[in-house]
C-alpha cells in the first residue's frame, strides 16, 4: 500500500468543512472566524490552503485562512461603508 493521498485522508477523517460547507463561505465576520478556528485541527489544513492559493480561489475560508480574490486576508470586514471618523469609546 502506497502513501495516502489527500482524498484518502478526506474519506477517513472527519473533515470539518464536509459537515457544514456553507460556514466556510459565511457573510458574518463571526462565522468566518469560527470556520477558521475549526480548520485548526484538520489533517489537511496546509494542503487545503496551498491548493486554494494555487487555484486563486475567489473567496472563502481555506486551510484556516480567509481568501479573497486569490489572496489571504487577515479578517472579514462587516458589510457597509467604513466610518469616516472613529467612534469614541
Amino acid at each position: 500500500m502506497g502513501a495516502k493521498t489527500i482524498m484518502d485522508l478526506i474519506d477517513e477523517a472527519k473533515i470539518p468543512c464536509r459537515t457544514d460547507p456553507d460556514l466556510w463561505f459565511a457573510e458574518s465576520p463571526e462565522d468566518v472566524e469560527f470556520a477558521k478556528a475549526l480548520c485548526a485541527g484538520c489533517p489537511i489544513q496546509k494542503a487545503c490552503l496551498a491548493r486554494a492559493l494555487e487555484r486563486e480561489e475567489p473567496w472563502g475560508v481555506w486551510g484556516g485562512e480567509l481568501i479573497l480574490r486569490g489572496a489571504v486576508v487577515p479578517r472579514k470586514r462587516p458589510r457597509g461603508r467604513p466610518r469616516k471618523h472613529p467612534v469614541a469609546a
